[in-house]
């Protein structure tokens, strides 16, 4: 499949909540990473609050690039191409870490 990772939707492969639910998340370009969030999982039960910490970061994230933006742009000392390679993977964590909080949202609301 040929997707954009912003073209990815997330939604629950198995309806029931008892056995979880997979959720496909997008890494790099052409890779997709599954998971199962479980209800009754011991290690990681997923709640509603999960997603304020994804979205904490996901901030953080974004904050990030807007200073190595800056960086680039600004500093005459380095070269703009080399400060710009960590944007692309800045741009990579806040998709994953979008679809995560968006998966643990879909779970705690079954």
């Amino acid at each position: 499949m040929n997707m954009k990772p912003e073209n990815a939707a997330i939604t629950p492969a198995n309806a029931n909540p008892m056995k979880g639910s997979e959720h496909g998340l997008w890494i790099g370009e052409h890779d997709v990473l599954t998971i199962a969030i479980d209800q009754q999982s011991k290690k990681f039960p997923p709640t509603i609050d999960h997603c304020s910490q994804l979205n904490k970061m996901i901030q953080g994230l974004a904050i990030a690039a807007k200073a190595v933006i800056y960086r680039a742009e600004n500093d005459s000392s380095i070269d703009t191409s080399f400060a710009m390679l960590p944007i692309g993977d800045i741009a990579d964590s806040i998709i994953i870490l979008s679809q995560l909080s968006e998966a643990v949202a879909l779970e705690t609301n079954a």
